[in-house]
């Protein structure tokens, strides 16, 4: 899948079209969770489970890990500080062809990008982010002594 920089977080267009399918399959419900969408376990992903049963074990680590991630953020404004992160990460690395990258130039890439977020409290959560990304094996990055 390929992801760009947008206004919220990085954005896929696959991953859009990824839930539509889900959706239409009735494997995840949209609901109105005050200003945001929250997706749901459809009525029809049970049934269909079994199906795949074998594609679902052989990722079985890769869902386990992002369970447990994504079991750990807690608001809309979280989630995207993570994906941000794990997307401005990506970047880097790219650039630097097995040069490793520390939590500063994720910081700074961020930082450059997303402006708003350059005020006292967002610049603490990024940073804490970041730190915690690398802390729980997600993403690797040199420690940055500055953060």
């Amino acid at each position: 899948m390929q992801f760009q920089r947008a206004s919220y977080g990085p954005f896929s267009p696959d991953v859009k079209a990824a839930l539509r399918t889900f959706v239409n399959r009735n494997w995840l419900n949209e609901e109105q969770s005050g200003r945001v969408l929250a997706l749901r376990v459809g009525p029809e992903y049970e049934k269909d489970r079994s199906r795949f049963a074998k594609r679902i074990q052989e990722h079985g680590k890769k869902i386990a890990k992002t369970v447990d991630l994504f079991s750990r953020i807690r608001s809309t404004e979280q989630a995207e500080e993570v994906v941000t992160v794990l997307f401005a990460s990506r970047e880097i690395k790219q650039g630097k062809r097995g040069a490793e990258v520390t939590e500063q130039q994720i910081f700074d890439f961020v930082l450059d990008w997303k402006k708003p977020w350059n005020t006292e409290g967002k610049r603490r959560a990024l940073a804490a982010t970041i730190r915690n990304l690398v802390v729980l094996g997600w993403m690797r990055a040199q420690i940055s002594e500055s953060m």
